[in-house]
């Protein structure tokens, strides 16, 4: 019996980090499709895209000639969220700022 409950408790964690992870990698690809649009529309300020494994919720503000993209990944039970702030310089993006942030 414990063996069982100490492979049920590791088959846990290992589930609970990698969907943490896939929410990590789900908000990254939302900046990079804000990305690609804004290039298109820079009017653009919010999206939302859904995956097989999860599903990303993008928002985007105007501040002071740079965009601060927000983008919250959710993979399971796993939300993650980062802020990217970007300018663009002759149709090449440039990261200002990054970071995770806590909800």
């Amino acid at each position: 019996m414990e063996s069982y409950l100490k492979a049920n408790t590791e088959n846990r964690m290992v589930k609970r980090e990698t969907q943490s992870r896939q929410a990590l990698y789900i908000a990254e690809g939302g900046i990079e499709w804000a990305k690609a649009h804004l290039l298109v529309n820079p009017a653009l300020r919010r999206g939302n895209l859904s995956f097989d494994t999860g599903r990303v919720d993008i928002s985007i503000e105007l501040i002071g000639g740079e965009y601060k993209v927000t983008s919250k990944g959710i993979a399971g039970l796993a939300v993650r969220k980062i802020e990217e702030r970007l300018q663009l310089d002759h149709e090449t993006w440039v990261i200002t700022g990054y970071q995770e942030l806590r909800w």
